[in-house]
Protein backbone atom coordinates (compact mmCIF):
# COMPACT_ATOMS: atom_id res chain seq x y z
CA UNK A 1 0.00 0.00 0.00
CA UNK A 2 1.54 3.50 -0.86
CA UNK A 3 -0.36 5.86 -0.53
CA UNK A 4 0.26 9.61 -0.80
CA UNK A 5 -2.88 11.33 -0.65
CA UNK A 6 -6.19 11.33 1.65
CA UNK A 7 -9.30 12.71 1.26
CA UNK A 8 -12.48 12.68 2.82
CA UNK A 9 -15.68 14.17 2.72
CA UNK A 10 -16.55 16.15 5.94
CA UNK A 11 -20.11 15.94 7.15
CA UNK A 12 -21.71 12.65 7.90
CA UNK A 13 -17.71 11.44 7.06
CA UNK A 14 -15.15 13.23 8.55
CA UNK A 15 -17.48 15.11 11.17
CA UNK A 16 -19.47 13.75 13.56
CA UNK A 17 -23.47 15.04 13.82
CA UNK A 18 -22.61 17.53 16.18
CA UNK A 19 -20.08 18.52 13.43
CA UNK A 20 -16.89 17.67 15.67
CA UNK A 21 -13.97 16.05 15.36
CA UNK A 22 -10.89 14.72 17.67
CA UNK A 23 -8.75 17.82 16.83
CA UNK A 24 -5.73 16.64 18.93
CA UNK A 25 -5.52 13.13 17.35
CA UNK A 26 -5.62 14.18 13.86
CA UNK A 27 -3.10 17.06 14.16
CA UNK A 28 -0.80 14.32 15.00
CA UNK A 29 -2.11 12.48 12.63
CA UNK A 30 -1.69 15.25 10.29
CA UNK A 31 1.76 16.14 11.90
CA UNK A 32 2.63 12.12 10.80
CA UNK A 33 1.30 12.75 7.17
CA UNK A 34 3.83 15.46 6.50
CA UNK A 35 6.68 14.34 7.98
CA UNK A 36 6.28 11.06 5.08
CA UNK A 37 5.20 13.45 2.46
CA UNK A 38 2.17 12.74 2.25
CA UNK A 39 -0.98 14.92 1.30
CA UNK A 40 -4.72 15.36 2.97
CA UNK A 41 -7.63 17.04 1.25
CA UNK A 42 -10.96 18.07 2.16
CA UNK A 43 -13.52 17.33 -0.34
CA UNK A 44 -17.00 19.12 0.50
CA UNK A 45 -20.18 20.25 -1.41
CA UNK A 46 -19.79 23.82 0.75
CA UNK A 47 -18.26 26.78 0.24
CA UNK A 48 -14.23 27.33 0.09
CA UNK A 49 -15.09 30.22 3.04
CA UNK A 50 -16.88 28.17 5.36
CA UNK A 51 -14.56 24.90 4.88
CA UNK A 52 -12.02 27.87 6.43
CA UNK A 53 -14.00 28.52 9.24
CA UNK A 54 -14.19 24.87 9.76
CA UNK A 55 -10.80 23.85 10.17
CA UNK A 56 -8.57 26.96 10.02
CA UNK A 57 -8.27 27.56 13.85
CA UNK A 58 -8.23 23.64 14.36
CA UNK A 59 -5.83 21.90 11.92
CA UNK A 60 -3.39 23.12 9.45
CA UNK A 61 -5.26 21.53 6.38
CA UNK A 62 -4.26 23.24 3.30
CA UNK A 63 -5.71 21.52 -0.03
CA UNK A 64 -9.13 21.86 -0.87
CA UNK A 65 -12.12 20.19 -3.07
CA UNK A 66 -14.62 22.38 -2.50
CA UNK A 67 -18.23 22.98 -4.26
CA UNK A 68 -18.49 19.41 -5.04
CA UNK A 69 -15.44 19.91 -7.28
CA UNK A 70 -16.08 23.01 -8.81
CA UNK A 71 -13.08 24.63 -7.13
CA UNK A 72 -9.64 23.11 -5.74
CA UNK A 73 -7.91 25.02 -4.10
CA UNK A 74 -4.12 24.38 -2.85
CA UNK A 75 -2.17 26.20 -0.43
CA UNK A 76 -4.22 29.11 -1.46
CA UNK A 77 -3.77 28.73 -4.69
CA UNK A 78 -6.42 28.07 -7.68
CA UNK A 79 -5.87 25.03 -8.88
CA UNK A 80 -9.12 24.27 -11.05
CA UNK A 81 -12.37 25.64 -11.17
CA UNK A 82 -15.73 25.44 -13.07
CA UNK A 83 -18.59 27.63 -12.99
CA UNK A 84 -22.10 27.93 -14.19
CA UNK A 85 -23.10 30.38 -16.98
CA UNK A 86 -25.44 33.00 -16.29
CA UNK A 87 -27.78 31.33 -19.17
CA UNK A 88 -27.75 27.93 -17.36
CA UNK A 89 -28.60 29.57 -14.15
CA UNK A 90 -31.98 31.46 -15.40
CA UNK A 91 -33.10 28.31 -16.95
CA UNK A 92 -32.37 26.59 -13.62
CA UNK A 93 -34.29 28.88 -11.55
CA UNK A 94 -37.01 29.44 -14.28
CA UNK A 95 -37.26 25.06 -14.41
CA UNK A 96 -37.19 24.74 -10.48
CA UNK A 97 -39.63 27.18 -9.52
CA UNK A 98 -42.28 25.97 -12.80
CA UNK A 99 -41.90 22.56 -13.01
CA UNK A 100 -44.44 20.94 -10.46
CA UNK A 101 -42.11 17.52 -10.54
CA UNK A 102 -39.29 20.02 -8.76
CA UNK A 103 -40.74 23.69 -6.87
CA UNK A 104 -37.87 23.28 -4.47
CA UNK A 105 -38.28 24.63 -0.92
CA UNK A 106 -35.73 26.83 -0.71
CA UNK A 107 -32.82 26.95 -2.92
CA UNK A 108 -28.99 28.84 -2.77
CA UNK A 109 -26.52 30.02 -5.04
CA UNK A 110 -22.49 29.20 -4.05
CA UNK A 111 -20.23 31.99 -5.50
CA UNK A 112 -16.91 33.37 -5.77
CA UNK A 113 -17.19 36.12 -3.38
CA UNK A 114 -20.46 34.70 -1.08
CA UNK A 115 -23.31 32.62 -0.74
CA UNK A 116 -27.24 34.31 -1.82
CA UNK A 117 -30.64 33.36 -0.64
CA UNK A 118 -33.73 35.31 -1.11
CA UNK A 119 -34.99 37.68 2.22
CA UNK A 120 -38.22 35.76 2.55
CA UNK A 121 -36.30 32.59 3.20
CA UNK A 122 -36.05 31.89 6.73
CA UNK A 123 -32.56 31.69 8.54
CA UNK A 124 -32.53 28.88 10.59
CA UNK A 125 -29.34 26.76 12.09
CA UNK A 126 -28.74 24.50 9.12
CA UNK A 127 -28.64 27.76 7.11
CA UNK A 128 -26.46 29.77 9.92
CA UNK A 129 -23.84 26.80 10.19
CA UNK A 130 -23.41 25.79 6.41
CA UNK A 131 -23.65 29.25 4.84
CA UNK A 132 -21.15 31.96 6.76
CA UNK A 133 -20.79 34.18 3.86
CA UNK A 134 -24.29 34.79 2.93
CA UNK A 135 -25.97 37.21 1.44
CA UNK A 136 -29.44 38.44 1.18
CA UNK A 137 -30.90 39.17 -1.97
CA UNK A 138 -34.54 39.95 -3.75
CA UNK A 139 -33.89 37.90 -6.34
CA UNK A 140 -31.43 35.45 -7.13
CA UNK A 141 -31.38 35.71 -11.21
CA UNK A 142 -30.20 39.16 -10.05
CA UNK A 143 -27.27 38.01 -8.85
CA UNK A 144 -23.80 38.88 -10.34
CA UNK A 145 -21.21 36.63 -9.62
CA UNK A 146 -18.98 33.89 -10.17
CA UNK A 147 -21.58 31.05 -9.80
CA UNK A 148 -20.05 27.66 -8.72
CA UNK A 149 -23.18 25.99 -7.81
CA UNK A 150 -26.35 25.99 -7.16
CA UNK A 151 -27.95 24.34 -4.03
CA UNK A 152 -31.93 23.10 -3.77
CA UNK A 153 -33.50 21.77 -0.91
CA UNK A 154 -36.22 19.40 -0.36
CA UNK A 155 -37.96 18.95 3.12
CA UNK A 156 -39.57 15.56 2.20
CA UNK A 157 -38.58 14.07 -0.87
CA UNK A 158 -36.25 11.46 -2.79
CA UNK A 159 -33.76 13.21 -4.06
CA UNK A 160 -32.07 10.39 -6.14
CA UNK A 161 -35.10 10.88 -7.88
CA UNK A 162 -34.81 14.81 -8.40
CA UNK A 163 -31.50 14.62 -9.13
CA UNK A 164 -32.13 12.13 -12.32
CA UNK A 165 -34.66 14.61 -13.44
CA UNK A 166 -32.74 17.64 -13.63
CA UNK A 167 -30.11 15.70 -15.15
CA UNK A 168 -32.01 14.64 -17.67
CA UNK A 169 -33.99 18.07 -17.98
CA UNK A 170 -30.47 19.64 -18.67
CA UNK A 171 -28.66 17.25 -20.31
CA UNK A 172 -24.77 17.59 -21.10
CA UNK A 173 -25.23 21.12 -19.43
CA UNK A 174 -25.64 20.06 -15.59
CA UNK A 175 -24.35 17.69 -12.97
CA UNK A 176 -26.84 17.24 -10.13
CA UNK A 177 -26.39 15.47 -6.93
CA UNK A 178 -27.62 14.80 -3.94
CA UNK A 179 -25.56 16.04 -1.15
CA UNK A 180 -27.10 15.07 2.36
CA UNK A 181 -29.50 17.34 4.42
CA UNK A 182 -32.60 17.22 2.26
CA UNK A 183 -30.45 18.69 -0.86
CA UNK A 184 -28.60 18.92 -4.58
CA UNK A 185 -26.68 20.22 -5.60
CA UNK A 186 -25.76 21.77 -8.93
CA UNK A 187 -22.86 21.99 -10.63
CA UNK A 188 -21.62 22.48 -14.13
CA UNK A 189 -21.40 19.18 -16.47
CA UNK A 190 -18.26 17.13 -16.05
CA UNK A 191 -17.86 18.63 -12.52
CA UNK A 192 -17.29 16.45 -9.41
CA UNK A 193 -15.45 15.20 -6.72
CA UNK A 194 -13.92 12.43 -9.19
CA UNK A 195 -12.53 14.77 -11.41
CA UNK A 196 -11.63 18.04 -8.65
CA UNK A 197 -9.11 14.12 -7.23
CA UNK A 198 -7.74 13.67 -10.34
CA UNK A 199 -7.30 17.76 -11.08
CA UNK A 200 -5.23 17.22 -7.61
CA UNK A 201 -3.22 14.11 -8.85
CA UNK A 202 -2.15 16.30 -12.28
CA UNK A 203 -1.12 18.95 -9.80
CA UNK A 204 0.76 16.95 -7.00
CA UNK A 205 2.20 14.12 -9.55
CA UNK A 206 0.11 11.64 -7.89
CA UNK A 207 -2.06 9.06 -9.90
CA UNK A 208 -4.87 6.73 -8.47
CA UNK A 209 -3.39 4.11 -7.22
CA UNK A 210 -1.79 6.52 -4.79
CA UNK A 211 -5.30 8.07 -3.22
CA UNK A 212 -7.17 7.10 -0.49
CA UNK A 213 -10.83 8.62 -0.47
CA UNK A 214 -13.64 8.60 2.43
CA UNK A 215 -17.62 9.63 1.61
CA UNK A 216 -20.54 8.39 2.74
CA UNK A 217 -23.02 9.70 0.25
CA UNK A 218 -23.87 9.99 -3.51
CA UNK A 219 -22.08 13.08 -4.06
CA UNK A 220 -19.05 10.93 -3.01
CA UNK A 221 -19.23 7.88 -5.68
CA UNK A 222 -16.89 9.47 -8.14
CA UNK A 223 -14.49 10.30 -5.92
CA UNK A 224 -14.72 6.74 -4.45
CA UNK A 225 -14.18 5.27 -7.70
CA UNK A 226 -11.41 7.09 -9.21
CA UNK A 227 -9.51 6.20 -5.55
CA UNK A 228 -7.50 3.38 -5.44
CA UNK A 229 -7.98 2.49 -1.63
CA UNK A 230 -11.80 3.76 -1.04
CA UNK A 231 -13.53 3.78 2.06
CA UNK A 232 -16.95 4.30 2.17
CA UNK A 233 -18.33 4.80 5.78
CA UNK A 234 -19.88 2.20 8.26
CA UNK A 235 -23.25 4.88 8.08
CA UNK A 236 -22.69 5.36 4.46
CA UNK A 237 -26.13 4.72 1.98
CA UNK A 238 -26.04 1.10 0.81
CA UNK A 239 -25.14 2.09 -2.66
CA UNK A 240 -22.20 4.19 -1.33
CA UNK A 241 -20.87 0.91 0.79
CA UNK A 242 -21.78 -1.11 -2.56
CA UNK A 243 -18.92 1.13 -4.62
CA UNK A 244 -16.51 1.37 -2.25
CA UNK A 245 -13.30 -0.93 -1.83
CA UNK A 246 -13.48 -1.06 1.65
CA UNK A 247 -16.02 0.02 4.80
CA UNK A 248 -14.21 1.57 7.70
CA UNK A 249 -14.61 -0.34 10.99
CA UNK A 250 -16.45 2.65 12.82
CA UNK A 251 -19.14 5.12 11.38
CA UNK A 252 -18.45 9.38 11.67
CA UNK A 253 -20.21 9.69 14.68
CA UNK A 254 -16.99 7.03 16.52
CA UNK A 255 -14.19 8.64 14.45
CA UNK A 256 -14.10 6.34 11.18
CA UNK A 257 -11.96 8.30 9.14
CA UNK A 258 -9.22 8.86 11.95
CA UNK A 259 -9.92 5.31 13.11
CA UNK A 260 -8.22 4.39 9.82
CA UNK A 261 -5.84 6.87 9.02
CA UNK A 262 -4.29 5.02 12.19
CA UNK A 263 -4.62 2.03 10.38
CA UNK A 264 -3.37 3.57 7.23
CA UNK A 265 0.05 5.01 8.93
CA UNK A 266 0.87 1.71 10.78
Amino acid sequence: MTIKLIATDVDGTFLTDQHEYQIQRFNEQLQEMQRRNMHFVIASSNHYSHLQAVFATKSPITTFIAENGALIMDRGQVIAESKLSAATIQQLLRQLKDDPKLQPDSIRLSGQRASYMVKTETIDEYVRYFFNNLQLVDDLSQVDDHIYKLNAVWKQAELKDKADYLNAKFSGVIHATASGFGSIDVIAAGVNKGVGLQQLEDHLQLTADNIAAFGDNYNDLEMLRRAKYSYAMRNARAEVQREAAFITRLDNNHNGVLDTIDQILK
